[in-house]
């Protein structure tokens, strides 16, 4: 360098470091669209991490100065103030920031906490300690601590290695490559896929699409089928307001082998201080739709819990399924049963009400699997032959994270029908995504079925390469995750409907009617956030927007996390264009050439 070096200050070093982290991402999403045209699946960390070590390393060692450094004005150098050496370079660029900052420590809890986190969520859990970490070095020392490894120091120069213009077309070309991968990403799906490994596992769907290929009952048959082998089938529902999944549920109810051999139907929707009115709707003949609407909206007003149901799918469910019975022999009809807990809401008047009605909820899951249990072996003094019944339950309810322990804690429905049942009971997983926003297995599953069009299947999960993965359907209990692999918490898996093919309704006609002031009343007593939710609701009604139909969020949160990434990167294109702009205004005021 031409002038004594003036240590960079920290926020050229940062803004330097944004103008890179563009650079890098733009090339890396390049490289995952070229990997995917291929069907190799790459998720960005791993990858975006290799090309940041390489890029740092491979430019400081040329001319001491990446894209971003250079049109800060700022350059690595080594202790005689000349460029860094390659190995330097490395040492600083893979071995420090990179491989000991950020791989070593993924690395080390990884092998602590083994399958117990979700990719991505456990990489920015890790960032956030390691980087402050640095930034209290950096305070402290003045120096960041992998310079301090290796050997070297960032200055400011007057001299850049690489001249402005140079460094800035790589930035704009950068900028228009990134854009174009995700312009041509977005012609291709109809969206902006997301990159991050909660998304894209990069393990091979092969094993996935060969086991498919091999062809398998088709998701009702499957269901039915399982009445062979297990006298209760417990289906985990998708999140409450899904409404296909019903559509699916109806068929496997409505199916002449289920009415023959099965008949009972028991759902976590609907409390047991309503099971005789239920019965009565259900047994009374030649009901006009109009009194069916009255009838199943009653029950819906009368829900557990909250002070209505709104979810379309079981008003659309109860009068299918009052059809049916109507045309079935009194001796053949459907029997359905409410399992959660009883409440009388005139009598629930004030807060503590509520909250006291609350606490008799603890052991609610243990209440419903005990309603299940005692009808049963109710229905088994009276028949002839064993009884069946087919039992849905949503999300949590249905699992079995237990891993059969007789030592481990009982939470869920199902673990203590598993508990009561043994080997007469199965669960079967629908196929959903995690938090209705990340698909399961980092997206493995879902690109199968899509790879072998998307043909619904159901099979036991014992002996598939989709039982090995380790569960990760319940982010709130990473244990479980890293102990439990997805046969161990089900017995099977049906694939109904794609994710593009999933919608959510709510609203039911006339729900609200004459039911407006006892609705906010009990919403009053449950959150300010429910009392907006209903008036939204009885809003909807009166203009007559119901049943209201929307896709589900999944794929909106997953554009909005890309979206997220890429305004995050995309912040070093102004920064790098103020910075270019500053140094010609400045070089132009002293007569120098940029």
């Amino acid at each position: 360098m031409d002038q004594k070096p003036v240590n960079a200050r920290l926020w050229r070093r940062l803004a330097a470091t944004w103008i890179d982290s563009l650079v890098v991402y733009a090339v890396a999403s390049f490289l995952i669209a070229v990997t995917a045209a291929a069907s190799v699946r790459v998720s960005i960390e791993p990858l975006y991490v290799l090309l940041a070590a390489a890029y740092g390393a491979a430019l400081l060692a040329w001319r001491g100065q990446t894209v971003g450094k250079a049109l800060l004005g700022v350059a690595v150098v080594d202790k005689t103030g000349g460029v860094p050496s390659l190995r330097a370079a490395l040492i600083r660029e893979a071995l420090g920031k990179w491989g000991i900052a950020v791989v070593a420590p993924a690395i080390l809890g990884r092998a602590l906490v083994g399958q117990g986190w979700v990719p991505t969520v456990y990489d920015v859990l890790l960032l956030l300690p390691v980087s402050l970490s640095l930034l209290i070095y950096y305070l402290i020392a003045k120096r960041t601590w992998y310079d301090r490894l290796a050997g070297t120091a960032v200055v400011r120069t007057s001299a850049p290695g690489f001249r402005a213009w140079p460094a800035f077309l790589a930035l704009i070309g950068a900028a228009i490559l990134g854009a174009g991968v995700k312009a041509a990403e977005y012609a291709q799906y109809d969206y902006v896929p997301c990159r991050l490994a909660v998304y894209r596992s990069m393990s091979s769907t092969e094993p996935y699409v060969e086991f498919l290929e091999r062809g398998h009952a088709s998701p009702v048959d499957y269901v039915i089928g399982l009445f062979d082998r297990y006298d209760v089938v417990v289906l985990c529902e998708r999140l409450h307001p899904e409404a296909s999944q019903w559509n699916f549920i109806y068929d496997v109810v409505r199916d002449p082998r289920f009415i023959e051999r099965v008949g009972h139907i028991f759902t976590e929707y609907g409390h047991v201080g309503m099971q005789a009115y239920l019965d009565d709707f259900m047994s009374t003949e030649g009901l006009d739709t109009s009194e069916v609407n009255r009838r199943a909206v009653h029950i819906m007003r009368n829900m557990p819990i909250w002070p209505a149901w709104t979810n379309t799918n079981l008003y659309t469910y109860l009068t299918r399924l009052y059809a049916l019975n109507q045309s079935l022999p009194a001796d053949e009809r459907i029997r359905h049963h409410l399992t959660d807990a009883a409440v009388d809401w005139s009598e629930v008047i004030t807060e503590e009400d509520y909250q006291a009605y609350r606490r008799t909820l603890w052991d609610r899951d243990e209440d419903m699997a005990r309603t299940v249990i005692d009808e049963m072996e109710r229905l088994t003094v009276s028949a002839d032959v064993r009884p069946k019944g087919l039992v849905i339950m949503n999300t949590r309810h249905a699992y079995d994270l237990t891993g059969r322990s007789p030592d481990a804690r009982r939470r869920n429905t199902y673990e203590y029908i598993k508990d009561a049942l043994g080997e007469r009971s199965a669960n079967v997983l629908l196929n959903q995504s995690i938090l209705i926003s990340m698909p399961i297995a980092g997206g493995l599953w879902e690109v199968a079925f899509n790879e072998t069009g998307h043909v619904p299947a159901g099979f036991d999960l014992d002996g598939s390469p989709f039982g090995e993965d380790p569960f990760d359907l319940f982010p709130f209990f990473p244990a479980a995750r890293a102990r439990l692999r997805f046969r161990d918490v089900f017995t099977g898996f049906a694939y109904t409907h794609p994710w593009e093919a999933q919608y959510t309704q709510s609203g039911t006609p006339r729900m609200y009617e004459g039911f407006e002031q006892e609705v906010l009343r009990r919403a009053r007593l449950v959150s300010e956030h429910n009392v907006r939710a209903h008036e939204a609701c009885i809003k909807a009604e009166r203009e007559g927007q119901v049943p209201r139909t929307q896709e589900l969020p999944g794929r909106k949160f997953e554009i909005l996390i890309e979206l997220v990434l890429l305004c995050l990167n995309g912040v070093g294109l102004p920064i790098g264009i103020a910075a270019f702009a500053t140094f010609q205004l400045r070089a132009r005021s002293k007569g120098i050439a940029a």
